[in-house]
């Protein structure tokens, strides 16, 4: 259950920096912020997201962790801006690079976090644990 909730949790942060991806790149080019504008630029993106989640899982079996970053991540990008194109949206190559920069930092940049994190308090844990068996 634990773990079921953690894979829920998330994915529901990549869900939310796909939707803050969305909603600033409207801000940016004064597009006005509306759940149907925001929705409108995030679709293609969320349906990758998802594919790169099923992707990730079938290839690492967890894409909460930095092993499975990278695929949840490019796919998002790629297949994102591919679906944004074959159906009508536009595209110029400046906006895929400040796709894959930015869907890179948030979904990627999360993960890198909470890994420092576990790595300061499990491993300074268990360096300390080690360091007073010592003594």
């Amino acid at each position: 259950m634990r773990s079921e909730l953690a894979v829920g949790a998330a994915f529901v942060v990549d869900l939310a920096f796909v939707l803050l991806f969305a909603t600033v790149g409207r801000i940016s080019h004064v597009e006005g912020v509306t759940v149907a504008g925001v929705l409108g630029v995030a679709w293609p993106f969320v349906v990758a997201l998802v594919v790169g989640w099923a992707l990730a899982r079938r290839r690492s079996g967890w894409p909460v962790r930095m092993p499975g970053s990278s695929t949840v991540w490019l796919v998002t990008a790629v297949l994102g801006l591919v679906l944004r194109v074959a159906t009508g949206g536009g595209f110029a190559w400046t906006f895929g690079v400040v796709t894959l920069v930015a869907l890179g930092l948030f979904l990627v940049g999360w993960r890198c976090a909470v890994e420092v994190f576990r790595f300061t308090v499990q491993g300074l844990g268990r360096w300390a644990d080690r360091t007073a068996a010592r003594r």
